[in-house]
Parts: structure tokens; C-alpha cells; sequence
């Protein structure tokens, strides 16, 4: 009787174990089938895709509408052609001085564009080198539009050294020529004084230029003077940085491209 109990009591257990087993075996045969991954967000790496460069967005700005300071110097309804240089109508509204050396085209023209610039700033490098041609064979040349330059050398060390050897080769009335070759040569204006100097007189020697006379006249305080008035017309008009484009009645900052000049110059006319 012990025995048939003793062998019930074993049958229960295999029954048991084998149950047991066969559970197990399922629940391992169910984690072997593969199952979909949960979808996850992909996350930004941590060095992103480079982007495509975006093209810059004009600022434009009317200054009847800003809180830029109306200057007090009435308009001329002609340009004044004085022993100081060309005052066109726009450039006595804003209070500018007149230009002897830094203009180009007709003073007659209806549009006229002051441009605020540094030799050592690469936005006004880029935009001399891949827009002014352009808008001078479009515009300039065409007595659309008279162009005129005031120095504002604040974003580069020597960008006052090179400002002032364009206006001396503007007293020998070649400013242009230097004007182009300084800002071929953009990155030696980062430099120091010795550097900068030793470039501009190589400039000089090869444009042709009296390499000493030249030297002289930067060292001039009278030379010095036009670069002091530049930096404080451009502080009235509340312009600290490089290039701004006063456009007639209008403010365009930073280098734009062309296709933003066209829109712009057309608006202005529209206004003339």
C-alpha cells in the first residue's frame, strides 16, 4: 500500500516536471521568433549634414522709418561739384561730406550709393570681388547709378593703414587702381603694422607709384583727418560694422548678392 502511494506520488511529480518542461520550452520557442523593433526618432548626430550656405538676407531699411537721426543739412537738387570732392542730393540728406577721390560714375545719376567699407573685412572683399564689377558694367556705366566709397576700418588691424593709401593714391588720381589692389590682397590687412606696410609699398612699387611719396602722405594728420570724418559720419548714421550701402533713402547691410542689388536699385528708381 506504501509502495502505490509512493509510486502515485512520483507520477505526480514527472507529471509535473514534464508540464513544466513543455511551458519552458514554449516560452523559449516564442523568443526565438523575431519581432518588429519598436520605431525610434532618429536623433541629430552630433556633427549634423553640412547645409547648403544660405544666401543672406538683405536688411533693408527706410531711414524716414528708422530712428536713425534725420541730418539737418538741406538738400541740393543738383550735385555740387566743390574743390572738396562731389556732394550728390542724397549724400547732404544724410549729412555726408562731399568725395574727392572715392566716386565713380555720373553725379547727375538719379541713384547714388555710399558704401561704408574695411580693405580687411572679408564681407566687403567678397562683396568687391564677386558683385561691384557687375553692378558697374549694369548700373555705374550706364548713368543709372553714382557710386562713392567713406572708409570705415573697424573689423581689421591694418584696414586704416590700407584706407589710407587708397587716398593717397586718389590724390595722385588713381585711387581705383589701389582700391582693387588692396582688396586682392584682403588678408594683409590682419596682419601686424611692419607686415602690412612692407605689402602696401609693394603695391605701390607695382602699380607704378613713388613708393616714398606715397608713404609720406598716409603719415600726414591731414590724410588722417578724411578717415576721422569717414568713421564719425558712419557713427551719426548709427554704422558700426562693415559694408553698409546707403542706396538714395535706403540702408542695405552686409554682402548681398546681385539678384538682391537688382531688386533693390529697381525699388529705389521706382521711388526717384
Amino acid at each position: 500500500m506504501t509502495y502505490h502511494r509512493s509510486q502515485s506520488k512520483l507520477l505526480h511529480s514527472c507529471t509535473l516536471i514534464l508540464a513544466l518542461c513543455i511551458v519552458l520550452a514554449g516560452c523559449a520557442a516564442t523568443a526565438n521568433i523575431p519581432t518588429p523593433s519598436p520605431t525610434i526618432a532618429r536623433l541629430p548626430t552630433v556633427t549634423p549634414e553640412p547645409l547648403a550656405a544660405p544666401t543672406p538676407t538683405a536688411r533693408i531699411i527706410r531711414l524716414g522709418e528708422t530712428s536713425i537721426p534725420t541730418p539737418s543739412t538741406t538738400a541740393v537738387p543738383t550735385p555740387l561739384i566743390t574743390d572738396s570732392g562731389v556732394l550728390t542730393a542724397s549724400m547732404a540728406r544724410l549729412g555726408l561730406s562731399a568725395e574727392p577721390y572715392a566716386v565713380l560714375g555720373d553725379p547727375n545719376a538719379p541713384v547714388t550709393i555710399v558704401e561704408f567699407t574695411d580693405f580687411g573685412c572679408p564681407f566687403c572683399r567678397r562683396h568687391h570681388l564677386l558683385i561691384f564689377r557687375t553692378l558697374v558694367e549694369e548700373f555705374v556705366a550706364t548713368g543709372r547709378v553714382f557710386y562713392v566709397i567713406k572708409h570705415l576700418p573697424v573689423s581689421s588691424q591694418q584696414g586704416e593703414r590700407a584706407a589710407l593709401a587708397a587716398i593717397c593714391a586718389g590724390e595722385q588720381g588713381r585711387y581705383w587702381e589701389m582700391h582693387n589692389a588692396l582688396f586682392a590682397d584682403g588678408e594683409a590687412w590682419q596682419g601686424n603694422e611692419t607686415i602690412a606696410q612692407r605689402r602696401i609699398d609693394a603695391i605701390a612699387a607695382e602699380l607704378g607709384f613713388d613708393v616714398a611719396a606715397l608713404r609720406a602722405c598716409t603719415e600726414r594728420t591731414d590724410t588722417k583727418a578724411i578717415i576721422a570724418r569717414h568713421v564719425s559720419e558712419a557713427h551719426t548714421l548709427r554704422v558700426f560694422g562693415t559694408p553698409v550701402f546707403f542706396i538714395n533713402n535706403r540702408l542695405l547691410a552686409g554682402a548681398q548678392p546681385i539678384e538682391v542689388w537688382r531688386q533693390v536699385l529697381a525699388a529705389v528708381a521706382q521711388d526717384s
